[in-house]
């Protein structure tokens, strides 16, 4: 009996509270601006002000200058350059298609006979660009790679390959 009465007159004074409240004033209608004599008549017109506001350089405007986009996930690998075409001969040759086949020493320094996956032979030397990377350095007894990676979670954007003339194993 007791709870419903107190129940009641929780009731009753929160009817009371809500009956003693002013009415809120309703809001005064707001007056639209006149568009200007040199005004815009559809948002396209907008977009093309946006546009020649950034061409002249009025607005921001972000070059990323060679540097990964920031939003991109470090997931998701990119486009791989293989699925392309590769250019003929030297520069189309990966670094771990390459077998060493010879180095000879001439007048300029060592130059390397290598043979690539078509079954031809290539002279290379140092300094030679190849599909994922360079020739760094041809010595009497091997050839050593810089091979260009793009892995985000590595320190260098490279890594060092060297490949010996008459590999033997080492009992």
């Amino acid at each position: 009996m007791r709870s419903s009465f107190s129940v009641a007159v929780a009731l009753l004074l929160a009817v009371l509270i809500a009956a003693a409240r002013p009415p809120r004033p309703t809001p005064a209608p707001t007056k639209t601006p006149a568009p200007a004599p040199g005004g815009l008549n559809s948002p396209g017109e907008a977009l093309l002000q946006q546009d020649e506001a950034a061409l002249t350089g009025r607005t921001y405007s972000y070059d990323p200058a060679g540097r990964r986009d920031p939003f991109r996930s470090l997931l998701v690998r990119p486009e791989d350059r293989a699925r392309g075409d590769r250019p003929l001969g030297v520069p189309g040759m990966s670094i771990d298609d390459i077998a060493i086949y010879g180095i000879w020493k001439t007048r300029s320094g060592y130059i390397a006979q290598v043979r690539a996956t078509d079954n031809k032979s290539y002279l290379i030397r140092a300094g030679d660009l190849l599909y994922d990377g360079e020739v760094t350095r041809v010595g009497p007894n091997e050839v050593v790679f810089r091979q260009n990676i793009n892995d985000p979670q590595s320190v260098k954007p490279f890594r060092e390959v060297t490949k010996q003339l008459n590999v033997t194993p080492k009992p």
